[in-house]
């Protein structure tokens, strides 16, 4: 039995038009640049994916599979469909930017993409060193999401890893690992009109994770613990990038001053 789940999926349409509207609520940034020590990533959807690795120091590009949608949370660790999913591995507070593996495409038959990056857990703390689930703090890195490219191409993104240890988490029913998902995901649709590619701050969303524990008493799909990416209770840190339409998302990674 599955000790976490997300509430179910809304209708595709719905979803991204609640997406679109949380875009608007004074969180973007049309002018989120780099900046020194930052980072451009473009996520670009494909029908017909490229064939190679892009396996590229340099490289600021990952391939997704246009109209794919998958949800693995509370699946078996070690089942991971590969399929958009883009492993994300920590270089430390003290190392750089690197696309590891730029392709997550369909036609690869192995492994999805793989980005590195500058953060550990501390990214996520406040003064008690708590990463708080209404209201976290971020020291390290920031990172801000906008469409560009053709108009209706949208992106649902969440955060996942495996479980380490069943105790963790664990409503006394069972003593399987599970892949356990974010409730928050980034919701996105390129629109048309004046500040319609502005940057929206997703630094919740994709650098921790929102769990729904068994700590209240019941599973009830809302978040009761916040976990920062790396924090080592889990392990195989991904995102799951679903897409639909020739999606083409810019994040941007900016340090924290």
């Amino acid at each position: 039995m599955t000790r976490m789940f997300r509430l179910a999926a809304l209708p595709i349409a719905a979803a991204l038009i609640a997406g679109s509207a949380l875009a608007g609520n004074g969180n973007g940034n049309s002018g989120a640049k780099t900046g020194k020590g930052g980072f451009l990533l473009n996520v670009k959807a494909f029908d017909n994916c490229p064939a190679g690795d892009f396996i590229d120091t340099h490289r600021h590009q990952i391939a997704v599979q246009a109209d794919y949608s998958l949800d693995q949370n509370g699946n078996l660790a070690g089942t991971i469909v590969k399929t958009n999913t883009i492993k994300l591995t920590s270089s430390g507070v003290d190392g750089d930017f690197q696309v590891i593996d730029g392709n997550a495409c369909a036609n690869r038959g192995r492994d999805g993409a793989e980005l590195m990056i500058p953060i550990d857990a501390g990214n996520c703390a406040d003064l008690s060193g708590d990463c708080t689930v209404d209201d976290p703090t971020f020291t390290q890195y920031k990172v801000y999401v906008r469409m560009v490219g053709q108009p209706g191409g949208a992106i649902n993104v969440t955060s996942c890893a495996e479980e380490t240890d069943d105790t963790i988490f664990d409503d006394n029913t069972t003593d399987q690992l599970n892949i356990l998902c974010s409730t928050e995901s980034v919701v996105e649709v390129r629109e048309t009109g004046k500040g319609k590619t502005q940057f929206t701050d997703y630094t919740k969303e994709l650098l921790t994770l929102c769990l729904d524990t068994f700590d209240d008493g019941n599973l009830d799909g809302r978040c009761d613990e916040r976990v920062a990416l790396f924090d080592p209770r889990l392990t195989y840190y991904f995102w799951q990038w679903d897409a639909w339409g020739r999606a083409h998302a810019q994040l941007v990674f900016k340090p924290v001053q």
